[in-house]
């Protein structure tokens, strides 16, 4: 399934070649440091005790918690009736008062049944469906725009709204679900248990920040080096002439690292116009099954 919280740069797209890798594998916990929307720790293909979602921005976890407790099926009319409250969104200054409310319960943390369906809304409605937050904690992404319509959501788009949540709702009660919001070396985990480790694709110093500094980037990369833990680790190894230079280094004198190639492009930019070259590699240190 594709999490209805889709955003840019999620792995949806690559499920098949995770699962590939962790086929009829047993691990005591699946942890993904990562979570992002969701969309890899809500469809491998494996055995566990436990999946736990981690992102140390809350919104998701949160989210999913809520989803959790929600009760009934999520409904064509509730979301209508919210749409209607907000003008159809039908001009730019109705997302941005919407995207102001939104601001204002999420600082609140008041994620209610409502909410998960704002959300939905919120991320359909922004540019390159990013999420983006500034310093002040505030969704800052700007109005992705109407084109020839007269009105954001047609009927069709918020039928597969809900039938997005409703699919989510029901995964999320086939297994033992867990979501945290900590920061990534803060996450406990064992020799028994799988890692997703999907973290921000970092090339040079001046990328880094302080939710994903230089500290966070050596911790997974020495992960990647003592391999006491099954892992699947997702970064750009080249982009537009920079080099991941550090994990450049490790797989140059690491051969039992198995690195997987999932892309040599990517689009970037507004409407995604741009097309970068790059080289985006997925690595783990699991055998390939015979």
């Amino acid at each position: 399934m594709k999490t209805p919280f889709n955003w840019v740069g999620n792995k949806y797209n690559y499920i098949d070649t995770i699962n590939d890798v962790i086929k009829n594998k047993k691990y005591n916990k699946v942890v993904d440091m990562f979570m992002g929307s969701g969309n890899i720790i809500l469809n491998l293909d494996c055995e566990a005790n436990e999946f736990i979602g981690n992102d140390k921005q809350r919104l998701l976890p949160l989210l999913y918690k809520s989803i959790n407790k929600s009760s009934g099926m999520f409904d064509f009319l509730e979301l209508r009736n919210i749409i209607t409250k907000w003008n159809n969104f039908s001009n730019k200054q109705d997302y941005y008062d919407f995207r102001k409310y939104w601001n204002i319960k999420y600082n609140r943390n008041q994620f209610d049944r409502e909410f998960i369906y704002e959300t939905a809304l919120l991320l359909k409605m922004c540019s390159n469906s990013m999420v983006r937050f500034n310093k002040q904690g505030e969704f800052n992404q700007g109005f992705r725009g109407l084109g020839n319509k007269k009105e954001f959501f047609g009927e069709s788009m918020i039928e597969l709204i809900v039938n997005g949540l409703n699919e989510l709702d029901s995964s999320l009660c086939d297994r033992e679900y867990k979501f945290t919001n900590y920061d990534m070396i803060d996450v406990k985990y064992n020799r028994d248990d799988l890692l997703i480790l999907d973290p921000p694709y970092i090339l040079r110093q001046d990328m880094y920040s302080q939710d994903f500094s230089v500290k966070h980037d050596d911790y997974l990369l020495d992960i990647l080096k003592k391999k006491e833990v099954d892992f699947i680790y997702f970064n750009y190894i080249e982009r537009d002439n920079f080099t991941h230079t550090k994990l450049y280094e490790l797989l140059n004198s690491d051969s039992e690292l198995r690195v997987i190639e999932l892309s040599n492009k990517t689009k970037s930019g507004q409407g995604a116009k741009d097309v970068k070259e790059v080289r985006e590699i997925m690595i783990t240190n699991i055998k390939e099954n015979n």
